[in-house]
C-alpha cells in the first residue's frame, strides 16, 4: 500500500509542468514539492514496516510510529487539496491580469500596460543617462477600410499590423495599442538615429496588401511619428510630441515618418554647450 501511494504522489510531483509565466510558479512548485514530500513520506513508511522485526500488533495502536505516520497521512490529503486550489487560483488571476493588460483584439498589450513599461523605461533612462525614444503609428484612411469593407476586415488590418511590427521592430522594443487604430512602440536605448531607422523599416514593411478573404485583397499604409525623450520630460510629454509628429506625417500626405522637434529647453541647452 505504501509502495502504490507513493507512486501515485510521484506521478502528481513529477507529472505537473512548472509554467513560463513567473507569477504561476510558486502554486506549482508548492503542489510537486507536497506531492514529492508525500511520496518520500510513504517510501520512509514503507521501508520502517518492511526492515523492522517489531511490527506493531494493529494499525491503531498507539505507538510513535503509528502516531507518526497517521499524522502523515492526516496531513496529505489537505495539502495536495491546498496545491490545487492554489493553482486554480493562481491561472484565474494570471488570466485576469493578462486580459486587463492585453487588447482583446490584436493581442497587443494595452494602454495600461503600455504606460506602465514606459514609466519602466523612462526611469532606468534617467538612473542611467541613457536614451529612450517612442514612436506613435496609426493606420491610414482607416475609416474607409472599414466603411467599404466591413469591421471585420478592419480587425483584420489591425492584427495584421501588430504580426508585422512585432516581426521587424527589435527584441527590446515594447508595441502596445493605445487606442482604435493607434499603437505605440517604445525603443529603450535607441539613438534618435536608430529611432529612425526602425520607424523608417516599420512603415515599409506596413505599406503592404493583406489578403482579407479569397480573391479579395485590402491595401494598407501607415504614418508615424518618432520622438526622443528630453531632459526633464515626462512619458505623457513624450508621447504628446510623438502624436504630434503623427498628426504632422497625416498633413504631409501620409505613409510616411516625422520626427518630432526637440523640445526648446533643450535647444538652448545644447546652444550654450557649443557657444560657451
Amino acid at each position: 500500500m505504501s509502495l502504490f501511494h507513493g507512486i501515485v504522489c510521484c506521478a502528481i510531483g513529477f507529472g505537473i509542468p512548472l509554467p513560463a509565466q513567473a507569477r504561476l510558479r510558486y502554486a506549482y512548485l508548492f503542489t510537486k514539492g507536497a506531492a514529492l514530500l508525500l511520496a518520500l513520506g510513504h517510501l520512509v513508511r514503507g521501508l520502517a514496516f518492511a526492515f523492522q522485526s517489531d511490527v506493531p500488533a494493529g494499525f491503531l495502536e498507539p505507538t510513535t510510529q503509528n502516531l507518526v505516520f497517521f499524522a502523515l497521512g492526516t496531513l496529505a490529503l489537505p495539502g495536495l487539496t491546498l496545491g490545487a486550489v492554489m493553482m486554480a487560483n493562481a491561472r484565474m488571476v494570471s488570466d485576469a491580469t493578462y486580459a486587463a493588460e492585453h487588447d482583446h483584439l490584436t493581442g497587443a498589450p494595452s494602454r495600461r500596460a503600455f504606460f506602465a513599461a514606459a514609466e519602466r523605461e523612462h526611469a532606468r533612462a534617467v538612473r542611467h543617462g541613457s536614451e529612450l525614444g517612442m514612436l506613435v503609428l496609426d493606420v491610414d484612411y482607416f475609416k474607409r477600410i472599414n466603411d467599404t469593407h466591413g469591421h471585420a476586415i478592419g480587425d483584420g488590418v489591425l492584427r495584421d499590423l501588430v504580426r508585422q511590427t512585432r516581426d521587424t521592430i527589435r527584441t527590446v522594443d515594447y508595441c502596445a495599442r493605445i487606442g482604435g487604430e493607434e499603437f505605440a512602440v517604445l525603443l529603450p536605448d535607441a539613438s534618435l538615429e536608430t529611432a529612425l531607422a526602425v520607424a523608417e523599416r516599420l512603415r515599409a514593411a506596413l505599406d503592404r496588401s493583406l489578403r482579407a478573404a479569397p480573391g479579395l485583397e485590402v491595401a494598407y499604409t501607415v504614418s508615424i511619428g518618432a520622438a526622443m525623450l528630453a531632459e526633464g520630460e515626462s512619458v505623457a510629454g513624450l508621447l504628446a510630441r510623438a502624436d504630434a509628429a503623427l498628426y504632422a506625417a497625416k498633413a504631409g500626405g501620409r505613409n510616411r515618418v516625422v520626427s518630432a522637434a526637440i523640445p526648446w529647453r533643450r535647444q538652448h541647452a545644447a546652444g550654450r554647450g557649443a557657444f560657451g
